[in-house]
């Protein structure tokens, strides 16, 4: 576990008011198993209400996922207040705020985002270091064969215990005696073991829903940072004001960013065409850098400028997980 003083004294600050984040993005994970996400897409504009919300979400009756949302919506998204704008019928104009007023009401906000960009940080890790290796894969043992499956495996396998790390690191687990365990009736309360099995339990996948799950969790992501923007009256968060044209949450969950080029990637790689492999890394590299500025914009929308990222730098401490 990539454990550290640093580390813990980022996550001290936003662990409680935080953990309906991980909560919320689990629940639309599992929702987004059964429907589509179109379903959802534009509801964030709506500002909906959480009993709106329960409905949508289909967890009538079912008390600890209804509660989820209940505290997601009433407590915290309801304190967020409106991006304070220059001219609101401007809409050349930068966004304007001040965020020390409002510093605690947006620490779910700025937790969300960096869940949001954590997630393509894995994928971009992964790439980076396949090209470093003269694109060639990592690996050992009886996977050292070519293979788009071998590819597409290593793939999910890097995102997968990184995702998992992360969330342990969040939600890490204090033993307790059998005696107080028993005690304790959490028949009605969402445990910390309930979140990570609930976010990770898809371990064994084949290829063609390795990435859908993967795209489920960045869907999950988003639906969630966008439900607090909405709130605080802004709709297109991830889109640059100097380039309004380049939509970074289209091509998030566009079909020829993630499901279609990792895929063209790992049957270059099989195949071993280096021309083709090397045309499809440029286009993945260009979609991934405008996703990674689109991410810092909606930040820097949020902290009224006072945060302002690096492309591959986050908001709290990642610990040690890039180097695994």
């Amino acid at each position: 576990m990539p454990e550290s003083g640093n580390i813990l004294y980022d996550l001290n600050k936003v662990f409680i008011p935080c953990r309906t984040v991980l909560e919320m993005e689990a629940l639309t994970s599992l929702f987004l198993e059964y429907y589509n996400y179109d379903d959802i897409r534009e509801l964030p504009q709506s500002q909906p209400s959480s009993e709106k919300l329960i409905e949508k979400f289909h967890v009538i009756d079912c008390e600890p996922l209804e509660h989820i949302i209940e505290y997601f919506i009433e407590v915290i998204v309801s304190k967020l207040k409106p991006i304070v704008m220059y001219e609101r019928d401007h809409h050349d104009r930068f966004r304007m705020g001040n965020v020390e007023a409002y510093t605690k009401t947006r620490l779910c906000l700025f937790f969300a985002l960096h869940r949001l960009k954590l997630k393509f940080l894995v994928i971009k890790n992964f790439m980076d270091k396949f090209k470093e290796n003269n694109y060639k894969l990592d690996t050992t043992g009886d996977q050292g064969y070519l293979g788009a499956h071998t590819f597409l495996s290593t793939f999910y396998q890097d995102y997968y215990t990184k995702n998992k790390m992360n969330l342990k690191l969040m939600l890490s687990s204090k033993r307790m005696s059998e005696r107080v365990s028993e005690l304790m009736d959490t028949s009605k309360t969402i445990t910390n073991e309930d979140i990570i099995n609930a976010i990770t339990f898809k371990k064994f996948l084949d290829d063609k829903n390795r990435i859908k799950f993967i795209m489920k969790e960045i869907k999950a992501s988003i639906f969630v940072c966008r439900v607090m923007f909405a709130q605080m009256d802004v709709y297109t968060p991830f889109t640059l004001a100097k380039e309004i044209d380049i939509d970074a949450e289209e091509m998030m969950i566009s079909q020829d960013f993630i499901p279609e080029l990792i895929p063209a990637i790992s049957q270059c790689y099989a195949e071993q065409h280096m021309s083709q492999l090397e045309d499809c890394f440029r286009a993945y590299e260009f979609m991934m850098h405008r996703v990674l500025e689109g991410i810092n914009y909606a930040v820097e929308i949020a902290s009224g400028k006072q945060i302002i990222l690096d492309l591959d730098s986050t908001i709290y401490n990642t610990g040690n997980i890039f180097e695994l």
